[in-house]
């Protein structure tokens, strides 16, 4: 019994935790990553994914600019950043029923 309790602990031990993602925001001229001041550069804001090896869920605002969000994913494309696109309404349901759990990269 012992040896199956101990067996048990140590593959919980290892199952991989939450994924990191960072969560962008996308609002009528600007970005907005986990949550922060607005940026309006979308390479740095993809750089700065990339470099971190974050994952990104981008959530569109209802006034989002369509050039704003073309722009982001042609950077988040071009730098292979895996990506989640969806509506803030979608967002929000996503969240509540614990199908997206983002954990920004440190």
């Amino acid at each position: 019994m012992g040896g199956s309790l101990a067996l048990a602990l140590t593959c919980l031990a290892c199952s991989p935790g939450p994924a990191q993602a960072a969560v962008i925001e996308v609002g009528v001229d600007a970005y907005k990553v986990n949550g922060g001041p607005a940026e309006t550069a979308a390479w740095d804001v993809a750089e700065r994914l990339a470099m971190a090896k974050d994952v990104a869920i981008v959530v569109m605002n209802p006034k989002a600019n369509k050039g704003t969000v073309q722009i982001l994913m042609q950077n988040l494309e071009t730098l292979k950043i895996p990506t989640l696109f969806t509506k803030k309404a979608d967002y929000d349901v996503l969240l509540k029923r614990g199908f997206i759990k983002p954990h920004p990269a440190p």
